[in-house]
């Protein structure tokens, strides 16, 4: 199969990968969700599934024990194992692969026994409970002669038209069943009957949003329900029984455990796809050893190392260029695990240092409360350390493709610009969420990374907690003209819209949020430190007019400044006795600044 091009070109490039955002059909099967070996569902079954109860494909697949095991074993090394990066981007990855792929043979493969009996003993105890729930369902009648019903037709039988629905299950004076499970989950103390009946009311309220009710019969919930227990209870007790293995396996081979910290710091860098995040962890490692803090002490939290353990790239053929694709949902499964297991850490007193690298859909959008670190591995921290990642669009689509030759991952160029759009429209509410926050200590540092390959990037803006000094006006414009860029370019030419949409007047928004919502703002030369505005509470307080003149020559600072004191060029206001400077000793910065 020839490569999927965009407009029918044929030269493959940065702008024209030779893959498209949607999955081509024909490629489903390698999805290392749907392959016989990790999973018990086809990929045509699962997809018949998603497609009568409105579920995600995701929530029609039913795992084996084995990929479970290794699902747990993956988020064990991650969180528990200090793991060596090396000099290279994937030394990272390699280092974790070859510890992982030691410990499953060491650990746990001879013992898959124990874990296939732990698995088969909860669906029995889970379906048992499920049973007792489907009880009041009245069954459905049996199909006209000749006619499965849709149900037995997922089975292997032969194919057939598509049966009557079943009637409605019979009233009831205590509610709905759904309803009534609803209630159940609500107020069962066992884990186990607790996640019988989230997961049956979980299907459920998908099919009756797809139909209008309940439809289907009760042997169609069970099997959703269950499956979707096994994944998520099923999975975590897979990782309870294989933990005590795994450590004392990792003992034998002198894989060193991250020690529990009583104030654990969090790193977090955050940016759109291809941004440039990962290559921050040498300037991380050289933070932590200004803080005095041990590199192999933090976990590292790198979900994209996993894709190649996951997903066999050699064995894709003519779909390599998928492999991101045909690995990313169930990456997301086992990063959603992930953010359970270091729950249950923190909740025990167990939490390590952080690293975090990771791009997530949900990871920039707050939770339906406004609790945006409600759902974040940061909130773990009691230091925290935020980086935010303001890379040119085009850059990301330049370097995915340099990637994808590299290291086999390539990206389709509108979900590369799609990305960006969302980072730089969820970046400010994350921002502020962090900076805001009085019951920890937050540094926030906003990195340019539109610059050279090898190249330390250029802080535009860094503080802690209610401080933020900018260094760099135009790039913090920046935010907002990159969420306005067009998804569908097909070069860089196309990726912004006209001149005027992109003029810096029209792009202030983010910077004045900063000036109404952060207590103090300084504002400062980028190559000398030297302050020449500051702003409380959104009031312009004094200038020091040397360096403001000469900041006012370029037109993103003009714009900007003037956006949030529109007469600073002309009022007098106070001046500082003598020149203040940024202070370049407690900028705990990545980026290059000052003199």
């Amino acid at each position: 199969m020839t490569p999927d091009t965009q407009d029918g070109r044929t030269e493959l490039g940065p702008w024209n990968p030779g893959i498209v955002s949607r999955l081509p059909a024909a490629y489903r099967p390698l999805s290392s969700l749907f392959r016989p070996e990790n999973a018990f569902t086809p990929a045509a079954e699962a997809q018949e599934l998603a497609d009568f109860t409105g579920l995600e494909i995701a929530d029609c697949v039913a795992f084996r024990p084995e990929r479970l095991a290794l699902h747990e074993l993956l988020i064990r090394v991650s969180a528990e194992l200090s793991v060596p990066d090396g000099s290279r981007y994937e030394d990272l990855g390699i280092n974790f692969r070859t510890m992982t792929e030691r410990l499953f043979n060491t650990c746990v493969r001879d013992r898959m026994d124990e874990v296939t009996a732990a698995f088969d003993a909860l669906k029995r105890e889970a379906g048992a409970a499920l049973d007792e729930a489907l009880a009041a369902l009245a069954p459905p009648p049996e199909p006209p002669a000749g006619r499965l019903s849709w149900w037995r037709r997922l089975g292997s039988g032969p194919a057939a038209s598509p049966s009557l629905s079943p009637p409605a299950p019979r009233d009831d004076p205590a509610g709905t069943p759904v309803e009534r499970w609803r209630a159940q989950a609500g107020a069962e103390h066992d884990d186990l009957r607790r996640a019988a009946m989230e997961a049956l009311v979980h299907t459920a309220d998908a099919v009756t949003r797809r139909h209008g009710r309940l439809v289907g019969d009760g042997a169609l919930l069970r099997r959703i329900a269950l499956d979707r227990v096994a994944n998520t209870l099923g999975s975590e007790r897979i990782g309870a029984l294989i933990e005590p293995w795994v450590l004392a396996g990792a003992a034998a081979e002198g894989f060193r455990v991250l020690p529990t910290q009583t104030h654990p710091v969090v790193m977090n860098v955050k940016g759109a796809s291809a941004s440039g995040k990962s290559s921050m962890r040498p300037l991380q490692r050289r933070l932590a050893a200004r803080l005095g803090i041990d590199w192999a002490d933090f976990a590292l939290i790198s979900p994209d190392i996993w894709r190649k353990y996951l997903l066999d790239y050699d064995s894709l053929g003519d779909a390599f260029r998928y492999a991101g694709t045909l690995s990313g949902v169930e990456l997301e499964i086992v990063d959603q695990k992930l953010d359970r297991h270091m729950a249950r850490k923190a909740e025990r007193g167990r939490m390590t240092h952080l690293l975090i690298d990771r791009f997530r859909f949900d990871s920039f959008t707050l939770a339906p409360d406004g609790d945006g670190p409600g759902r974040l591995l940061t909130r773990f921290g009691h230091v925290i350390y935020m980086f935010f990642m303001i890379t040119p669009p085009e850059a990301t689509v330049e370097r995915a493709w340099t990637r994808g030759l590299q290291f086999g991952r390539y990206k389709a160029v509108d979900d590369l610009l799609d990305h960006n759009v969302e980072a730089y429209e969820g970046m400010p509410g994350l921002f502020f969420t962090w900076a805001q926050r009085a019951d920890k200590r937050v540094h926030v540092e906003f990195l340019d990374n539109g610059v050279a390959e090898g190249e330390t990037p250029r802080t535009v803006a860094w503080g802690w907690n209610d401080t933020l000094t900018v260094l760099d006006i135009g790039k913090l414009l920046d935010v907002d003209r990159y969420r306005r860029i067009d998804i569908d370019a097909k070069s860089p030419a196309q990726v912004y819209p006209s001149p005027t949409a992109m003029a810096p007047e029209r792009n202030t928004g983010f910077l004045r949020a900063c000036a109404q919502r952060i207590p103090r703002v300084d504002f400062a030369e980028f190559d000398t430190g030297r302050i020449f505005a500051r702003l409380e509470s959104g009031r312009l307080v004094w200038t020091d007019p040397a360096p403001l003149a000469r900041a006012l020559a370029d037109a993103d600072s003009r714009a900007g400044l003037t956006a949030l004191a529109p007469d600073i060029a002309d009022a007098p206001g106070a001046h500082p006795a003598t020149p203040e400077y940024a202070d370049r000793a407690g900028a705990d910065t990545l980026g290059r600044w000052g003199a």
